[in-house]
């Protein structure tokens, strides 16, 4: 049995999504120990214990230790099962966290899986719904993953209540290697359930005048929907770059826009292929083939998903700084298992 320590670096729930999941492909029994132990409300929460469920239904897997606060996990895998189903994550939980832990299995399967999911689709401290759909799948296109994501309706803190349709495709990785972002198209939506379009406008303005001060000519499209919960913010993207806000209250709207073309412009600057938050989602598909791709920088989510991943495979990830001409950051590769 693989043994994980759960407050490794980061600390946080990654290592519970991404061990599970990798326990769920490879058959490889794993134990999570001191999960989130250095956290202010350690062990497990509501989404961890959504993704461990989608996991363990997939995989008819046993568990122990999967309770609210716990700090122990004890995760048996079985057989995959390609079978729809719906996981709710009853909170305004992050359903685009369950989303990272539930992509690898697409290379087990042997048929399309639709799943709904039930939850938060734009939350604070997890990427909003946009960036997997636009960001994450589009990168994944190229190293042989295939899946869709349709969202229904957005769910925002505290109600939640949103919901996503996930269709996971079965998979194999393949050879890929991008250093540097060569094109620049900016894109980007506003999302606003439930408030003045007024406050979409404003936000629009404020991201455009900094965009288009820095040379670029940004194409934001604005959503206006209704729904249980309320919220708005902005997303933005190019290939495989992405940056968000989202409004809270007391925040000008202006603001809003403000930080989220800013870091968009502080990742587009280092002229890397992928930005610092793909790295780490990226980390547990690279052992099945060669990949080499360029980012911004390296954080401690992807040093944390890269000890988890080295657990389950005999794989060694280099890190190299890279500099040349105007690009400057690092390069993560792996010679496949």
């Amino acid at each position: 049995m693989i043994t994980i320590d759960g407050s490794y670096l980061e600390g946080g729930g990654q290592i519970v999504r991404t061990a599970v999941s990798l326990s769920a492909i490879t058959k490889k029994p794993v134990k999570i120990i001191n999960i989130r132990k250095n956290r202010k409300n350690s062990g497990l929460s509501n989404q961890h214990i959504a993704c461990v469920n989608a996991i363990s239904k997939i995989c008819n897997a046993k568990v122990e230790g999967l309770l609210k606060s716990s700090e122990t996990l004890v995760f048996y895998p079985g057989d995959i099962i390609s079978e729809n189903f719906e996981i709710d994550i009853k909170t305004a939980g992050s359903i685009s966290l369950v989303i990272q832990s539930l992509l690898p299995i697409a290379l087990a399967i042997d048929k399309n899986i639709e799943i709904t999911l039930i939850g938060g689709t734009n939350v604070e401290f997890s990427p909003p719904i946009d960036y997997i759909k636009n960001v994450t799948l589009k990168f994944l296109e190229n190293i042989g993953i295939n899946s869709e994501i349709n969202i229904i309706e957005r769910g925002f803190f505290p109600e939640g209540g949103g919901t996503v349709k996930i269709t996971i495709k079965p998979s194999k990785i393949i050879p890929f290697e991008l250093i540097e972002n060569k094109s620049i198209e900016l894109k980007g939506i506003i999302f606003n359930q439930n408030l003045d379009e007024n406050i979409s406008k404003r936000i629009r303005k404020s991201a455009s005048d900094i965009l288009l001060n820095k040379g670029f000519c940004p194409e934001i499209k604005l959503e206006k929907t209704n729904g249980k919960s309320t919220g708005v913010g902005i997303f933005l993207f190019t290939n495989y770059i992405g940056s968000d806000c989202l409004g809270k209250r007391g925040i000008p709207s202006e603001k809003v826009g403000k930080i989220a073309s800013e870091n968009l412009i502080e990742e587009l600057d280092t002229k890397m292929a992928i930005d610092s938050h793909l790295a780490d989602q990226i980390i547990p598909f690279m052992p099945f083939s060669d990949i080499k791709v360029g980012v911004s920088k390296i954080t401690n989510h992807t040093s944390t998903n890269i000890y988890v991943v080295e657990k389950f495979f005999d794989v060694k990830f280099n890190i190299d700084e890279y500099s040349k001409d105007n690009a400057k950051g690092y390069v993560i590769s792996t010679k496949g298992v």
